[in-house]
């Protein structure tokens, strides 16, 4: 924390302390030789030795009070102006969650999507590349990706239900999706045994940009199975649900 007076503010009020009793020191000779008139005389005859030290300590006094006052005002407006940024004390966008689902546990890193349901795959693939064409940044965070839109009319709700057809395939996925002023955020989680495949999820924006509509579903599926993601109609033995059947 910065003090309240400075040297800076100290020597300000040092000059202005010598002035005064510089003046106080030669109102005296003023009058002597008739500088002032007599208006100048009758206020040196309230002067009595020892004044110019009472008049320097009002004047040190009352400039070093100044300094302290507007160096107080400075710090308090720069604290406010810090709340505001760094405490979120000041005015913050309100934040709507637009959709939240955790991963299931012990859900195994299978997608029970079916893949023959072309209609099907090729609308959520197209939803998601309508979507992208907002996406202004990807960022990565420990156990997660974070896809960051522009907020545009509509989007909110188009991204909310992508991410509900996506849980319900990949439950071992966590999935929050934000609104928060012109943005809203959509960011997927997982635990540490689906970092491979999460981490090729958040590719998803650049392998839509490398193939043609139409043409990416099997170069999407080879890529994401080659980071350890098993779909439930290429698996003996799994149901629609991603479990085991006894």
């Amino acid at each position: 924390m910065s003090p309240l007076i400075t040297k800076k503010g100290l020597g300000f009020a040092g000059i202005a302390v010598l002035g005064a009793c510089a003046a106080c020191c030669a109102l005296p000779l003023l009058t002597v030789v008739g500088v002032g008139g007599g208006t100048l005389s009758a206020f040196a005859g309230y002067i009595r030795p020892g004044a110019e030290l009472i008049v320097m300590g009002a004047v040190g006094i009352a400039l070093l009070a100044i300094v302290a006052f507007r160096a107080r005002a400075r710090r308090a407006a720069a604290c406010d102006i810090a709340c505001k940024v760094d405490c979120g004390c000041g005015p913050v966008d309100k934040v709507t969650t637009l959709f939240s689902a955790s991963s299931r546990a012990g859900a195994p890193i299978v997608c029970t999507a079916d893949l023959h349901d072309k209609p099907t795959v090729q609308a959520q693939l197209d939803g998601y590349r309508t979507a992208f064409e907002q996406l202004l940044r990807v960022e990565q965070f420990e156990c997660g990706v974070r896809w960051v839109f522009t907020n545009r009319p509509g989007l909110g709700n188009h991204l909310r239900i992508l991410a509900q057809n996506e849980h319900r395939c990949c439950s071992f996925f966590k999935f929050d999706l934000r609104e928060t002023g012109d943005t809203i955020v959509w960011e997927t989680s997982a635990d540490q045994g689906a970092a491979r495949v999460l981490e090729e999820y958040a590719r998803l924006p650049e392998r839509l940009t490398q193939h043609a509509r139409g043409s990416e579903v099997q170069p999407i599926k080879e890529a994401i199975s080659g980071a350890g993601l098993s779909f439930a109609a290429d698996v003996p033995g799994l149901g629609s649900s991603g479990s085991r059947r006894s």
